[in-house]
C-alpha cells in the first residue's frame, strides 16, 4: 500500500512547558480508530484510543515523559500503519561565577564557573588558556538526567594587568540557551584590603563617638540630679 504516516522522528521539549506531537496520514483514506502509545523501557502503554485524533499534547512536561510515542492507524480497507516520535527534555541553563582571591595571594585569583543543563552545556573563557590557567574541570551527571558542568581557573592578575586587560569574559553555549558574562577584574589585593581598613577605621571610629555620647549623657545626668 502507498499510505504511510507522516510523523517526525524527533521532537524536543523544554522541560516545564508543553509539546505536541503529530501524526497524519500521507493519503486520505477510511480511519477506524486511532491509538496513541507511550512506550518507555520497550513497554507500551496506551494513551489514546480515538478516530480522529492526529496529535498528542502534553502540558508542563517533566522527565518522566521523556519517551517514545507511537501512533497507530486502523483503516479500512488499507489496515494498520503506524509511526513514532521519540521525546528528548532539554533544560534551560543558567550560568554561575565566582572570583576570589586565594587567601595569602596578592596576585592569583581563582574563577569558579558552573552550569547545569540537560545536554551538557560549555564552558569557554576569553583570554585564551594560553594566559588563564584551567586548574580543575568536573562533569557530574544528576539524579534528574541533567550535568553540571564546573571550570576553575587560576588567574595571574598582574599578567592581566600587563596586558591592559580588565575584565574576563565567560560564555556558555547550550541548544536552549548561549550566555556571555564580563567578569571585571579586581584592582589589586591591597586596594581590596585597603576598603576593608577604611570600613574598619570608620566603623570604630562610630562606636567611640557613641561611648563618648554616652559617657557625656551619663555625666549630665548625674550633675543635673545633684543640682
Amino acid at each position: 500500500s502507498s499510505l504511510q504516516v507522516k510523523h517526525n522522528d524527533y521532537e524536543r521539549a523544554v522541560l516545564g512547558r508543553s509539546v505536541t506531537i503529530f501524526c497524519n496520514l500521507t493519503s486520505p483514506a477510511n480511519v477506524e480508530q486511532i491509538t496513541w502509545q507511550k512506550i518507555q523501557d520497550t513497554l507500551p502503554q496506551n494513551i489514546v484510543l480515538e478516530p480522529n485524533v492526529f496529535s498528542i499534547t502534553i502540558q508542563a512536561v517533566t522527565f518522566e515523559d521523556e519517551a517514545c510515542y507511537k501512533c497507530l492507524f486502523n483503516t479500512f480497507p488499507h489496515g494498520s500503519h503506524e509511526g513514532q516520535t521519540c521525546l528528548n527534555i532539554l533544560t534551560v541553563p543558567e550560568l554561575l561565577i565566582e572570583l576570589q582571591f586565594i587567601p595569602g595571594s596578592e596576585d592569583l585569583l581563582i574563577l569558579n564557573c558552573s552550569a547545569v543543563g540537560k545536554p551538557a552545556p560549555e564552558i569557554s573563557i576569553y583570554p585564551s588558556q594560553d594566559l588563564v590557567h584551567l586548574q580543575e574541570e568536573y562533569s557530574t551527571e544528576n539524579l534528574d538526567a541533567t550535568v553540571t558542568i564546573t571550570k576553575i581557573y587560576s588567574i595571574s592578575l598582574k599578567t592581566m594587568k600587563s596586558l591592559g586587560l580588565q575584565y574576563l569574559v565567560v560564555s556558555m553555549t547550550h541548544p536552549q540557551r548561549n550566555e556571555e558574562k564580563r567578569v571585571p577584574l579586581p584592582v589589586n589585593q591591597e586596594g581590596t584590603m585597603d576598603h576593608f581598613l577604611n570600613c574598619m577605621i570608620t566603623a570604630i571610629v562610630i562606636i567611640i563617638l557613641f561611648f563618648t555620647s554616652c559617657v557625656i549623657s551619663a555625666v549630665l545626668c548625674i550633675y543635673f540630679r545633684r543640682k
